[in-house]
């Protein structure tokens, strides 16, 4: 694939990928806020997990507004040609674009970091490999933007040593929270509401389908194909959409649900030892 059609692929598919995440990150910001207007409480909406929600959603369009920005410069107001602009990532611009697409990223491991945590009933110890893991990242980021500004590298939008901290990271996390939740799933048995069971199969759902792409990615800027102009370009919108759509699905099992359980309640658990009230987590938000 040539350098150009990998960037306007990549433009083009970006923005396609952009306009689903639009729609499913404004379907879950309703369906928590509706949530929070019934509990009558506020808590939702400061929690850690909506605001950063919001952020991502930030970072993400300005990282798509910018990738058409750059094609528009690109064919229209570059004097050599498309061919010559495209090839030079050290523009301010492919520099700014590059610092973004990062900051999804990292935005996005942190909220697995930060589900981790919160499903371990915030157990320190537990986030100690992926945070060591978060701060290699941004030592590789920070160096290979000093790169990409100093020397021109064609191509590069990450180190691989860089991108292997991120796939470790949501690998680590969504197989600690898949874990704690099979664990509690066996030790418990529902009496009504939310099954875990669904929330587990939907969080490896939304974990793969970031982590498959993020390995596209990687095996392709190792192998030095273009195609890793299509894929770098295209993950800050998958990174939404894996989120927002966990958030979604969640969130309208929750709805579902408002008629036979409060939606701000404890979700209630026999053991075998009696009656236990499991918290879990206060809204969808805070499961995912």
């Amino acid at each position: 694939m040539r350098h150009l059609t990998a960037d306007m692929a990549g433009m083009v598919v970006a923005n396609l990928f952009y306009g689903i995440y639009f729609n499913l990150f404004f379907t879950s910001t309703h369906l928590i806020c509706r949530r929070a207007v019934a509990n009558k409480s506020a808590s939702v909406l400061r929690s850690a997990a909506f605001v950063s929600s919001i952020i991502l959603f930030v970072f993400v369009t300005i990282t798509c507004t910018l990738l058409t920005v750059r094609g528009f410069q690109g064919f229209v107001f570059f004097d050599t040609g498309p061919e010559a602009f495209f090839a030079d990532d050290s523009q301010h611009l492919a520099v700014v674009v590059d610092i973004s697409t990062l900051a999804c990223v990292f935005l996005n491991d942190l909220i697995m970091i930060y589900r981790l945590y919160i499903v371990w009933n915030r157990t320190k110890p537990i986030i100690i490999l992926p945070v060591l893991a978060g701060i290699g990242f941004i030592g590789c980021a920070v160096a290979l933007i000093f790169d990409i500004k100093k020397l021109g590298s064609a191509g590069a939008v990450m180190s691989l040593t860089g991108f292997l901290f991120t796939l470790a990271t949501n690998i680590y996390c969504t197989l600690g929270i898949c874990w704690k939740i099979h664990t509690i799933t066996r030790a418990c048995l529902p009496e009504g509401g939310t099954n875990l069971r669904d929330l587990l199969a939907m969080l490896v759902e939304s974990s793969a389908l970031y982590t498959s792409w993020a390995m596209f990615y990687a095996i392709t800027h190792q192998i030095n194909d273009n195609s890793q102009l299509f894929a770098i370009a295209t993950l800050p919108p998958i990174a939404g959409i894996a989120n927002a759509l966990l958030y979604t699905r969640v969130g309208m099992i929750a709805s579902s649900e408002r008629d036979t359980i409060h939606p701000s309640q404890a979700l209630r658990f026999r053991t075998r030892t009696g009656q236990a009230d499991l918290d879990v987590l206060d809204s969808e938000a805070s499961v995912v």
